[in-house]
């Protein structure tokens, strides 16, 4: 079976290697990502369990591409990596659609543990989408 793809957007290089590091063991397959546009053009086309966004990248951010996702009717949960550490933006990033919501750099067992959530959510909802 093919590992799972997570589509991770970061126009940050530092800020890749440092995700990238944190979740290297879990068998994943990371694909970056340096704008808003270029993943939602990807995410459209292809599968992606799970899409990993900074709260602002060179184009937007997480908003945008949760908006792009659902224009294009593309379905994957959106785990946010914020650098704003506090309850009012993590309620107004789920608000806006995030699967999740954490402060950057974030522990790696608190991002592995996204990520299994996220991508449990992902395959639940192929289920349904395929007995519907």
């Amino acid at each position: 079976m093919a590992p799972s793809r997570i589509a991770i957007v970061s126009s940050e290089p530092a800020h890749w290697a440092t995700i990238s590091a944190k979740v290297s063991d879990c068998g994943l397959e990371l694909i970056r990502f340096d704008s808003v546009e270029a993943a939602s053009e990807q995410l459209a086309r292809e599968k992606f369990e799970v899409a990993i966004c900074e709260d602002e990248v060179r184009d937007g951010g997480f908003r945008e591409l949760i908006q792009e996702m659902k224009r294009s009717g593309c379905w994957t949960p959106v785990i946010v990596l914020s650098k704003l550490d506090d309850w009012g933006s993590y309620l107004e990033g789920m608000a806006a659609g995030a699967f999740d919501y954490l402060a950057f750099p974030p522990y790696p067992q608190e991002l592995e543990r996204a990520i299994e959530a996220a991508l449990m959510e992902a395959r639940s909802h192929r289920r349904t989408a395929k007995a519907a």
